[in-house]
């Protein structure tokens, strides 16, 4: 009987490659259709495969497979255990990388555990992870020497930045999220007051390692705006000057001096105090500037004069409404913020001839006099005239002012004027005695006066009487 035809599925074929050297490959099909055709530079390689090859289809794969090295075996199982360790990183690739760091400690003159010792005793994260929204009510928490507008400016400030997420962090802001937050805003004075704020918010976010770097160092710079001053006529000043003695018995009047004479900011004088207010100088220590600047600032000779006659005692109460009135009465013609200031920095620096000495009392600097103050007084006349405005100069020859003229009431006796309230709606009697119901309805809540509850007498007129 024949012997069963054996079945070839590999072959082993020599062949020479294009730089010459020979190579043996192995081809062939597995039972499930995959084709092998695979290259060896020994034909002892090639004849090993095939054998691994039909012990698989035979369903006997040797476990380990022989391979000609040059390791012992303990060096093939210490490399086993590490490309095990390593996972599919290249093992040779991790020895170099290993080799390279243990170079670079030794150069130092030191080994490298030592080298990663002194790197986690000394590491810190360079930033920490915070959100806008609790940024913004840490950074609020720590303003503690700042006043309520200040505050809300920040207030209002951030919220800008809180609108674009309450949640991203800060070290995410870029300069574009800044111009989306600013983009709405045209004024240059808004655009610049907002950038301000940011740009104090980031720079303490950086000191507490909430972001890198401040943002808003990158933002393109704004258009630079001069805006010219006006200041008041001599005429005006004058005008200006009688209205505040002449209205509420003079209660303005130190103030206005003040602002004209010494060129005190308007936040300095409503926080300068009697006791700030020496025989020679005044010491300024509030206003907005309060933190970077304290200065003692001289008391010309008829500024003395003013504050004999009308000694300083704080901003009068309704102070906003009164210098309102007085605002009117001088009749400028071009009436802008600070222009108390301006004029009085104005006739300053022609009187002094030294624009570092007239910046240095006013708290300014001497670019800024090069921008504003020089040349505004019309003339030598009126430079000698605006300093001789003592009150005895002034009320020897008093300027024509308009003042609002206060109504002199009578009112009534408080057992009158309760019976009056308690007889008729409060519109009524209020028409009656010639004022406002706000006016009627101040003066019973000042005598204690109970007015009747809302709806009493519409509740009246349908019959009830409770």
């Amino acid at each position: 009987m024949a012997r069963p035809k054996k079945i070839v599925r590999f072959k082993i074929q020599p062949f020479r490659n294009a730089t010459g050297s020979e190579s043996w490959r192995v081809t062939g099909t597995m039972p499930d259709g995959r084709r092998i055709r695979q290259n060896y530079g020994k034909r002892i390689e090639a004849v090993q495969r095939v054998a691994d090859l039909e012990l698989e289809v035979a369903g006997h794969p040797e476990p380990r497979k022989a391979r000609r090295t040059l390791l012992t075996s303990e060096q093939l199982a210490d490399a086993e255990a590490a490309i095990k360790q390593l996972g599919e990183a290249p093992f040779a690739k991790a020895v170099a990388h290993y080799q390279s760091l243990q170079a670079r400690a030794e150069a130092k003159g030191v080994s490298l555990d030592q080298a990663f010792s002194f790197f986690e005793s000394r590491y810190r994260p360079e930033i920490q992870a915070i959100s806008i929204l609790n940024a913004k009510a840490e950074f609020l928490g720590s303003r503690t020497n700042i006043v309520d507008a200040t505050r809300a400016n920040y207030e209002t400030g951030l919220s800008l930045l809180v609108k674009l997420g309450p949640n991203r962090h800060v070290h995410s802001f870029t300069v574009q999220d800044l111009e989306q937050a600013l983009g709405k805003y045209t004024n240059l004075r808004s655009q610049r007051s907002f950038r301000r704020i940011f740009s104090v918010f980031f720079g303490w976010a950086v000191r507490h390692h909430y972001c890198l770097e401040n943002p808003c160092l990158r933002l393109d710079k704004l258009t630079r705006e001069i805006s010219q001053i006006s200041i008041l006529s001599l005429s005006e000043v004058k005008r200006l000057l009688y209205a505040a003695v002449a209205y509420q018995d003079g209660a303005t009047a130190p103030a206005i001096a003040i602002g004209l004479f010494a060129g005190l900011r308007p936040s300095e004088i409503e926080d300068l105090k009697p006791e700030d207010i020496g025989e020679t100088h005044i010491r300024v220590t509030g206003g907005k500037l309060r933190r970077q600047l304290n200065r003692s600032v001289p008391i010309p000779p008829v500024l003395a004069s003013w504050l004999k006659r009308l000694p300083f005692k704080g901003l009068p109460e309704g102070w906003d409404y009164k210098f309102k009135q007085l605002k009117k009465a001088t009749k400028a013609a071009k009436w802008v913020s600070d222009i108390i200031r301006h004029t009085s920095i104005s006739f300053q620096s022609e009187r002094d001839k030294n624009e570092a000495l007239t910046a240095y009392n006013n708290g300014t600097s001497t670019k800024m006099m090069d921008l504003y103050y020089r040349n505004n007084v019309g003339s030598q006349a009126a430079l000698d005239e605006f300093w001789s405005l003592t009150p005895e100069a002034l009320l020897a020859s008093p300027p024509p002012v308009e003042l609002p003229v206060r109504l002199q009431i009578n009112w009534p006796s408080k057992a009158s004027l309760k019976k009056l309230v308690w007889s008729k709606p409060l519109t009524h009697a209020a028409g009656e005695l010639g004022v406002s119901d706000v006016a009627l309805r101040k003066r019973c809540m000042k005598l204690g006066i109970e007015l009747p509850a809302h709806g009493y007498w519409l509740r009246r007129e349908s019959g009830q009487h409770s």
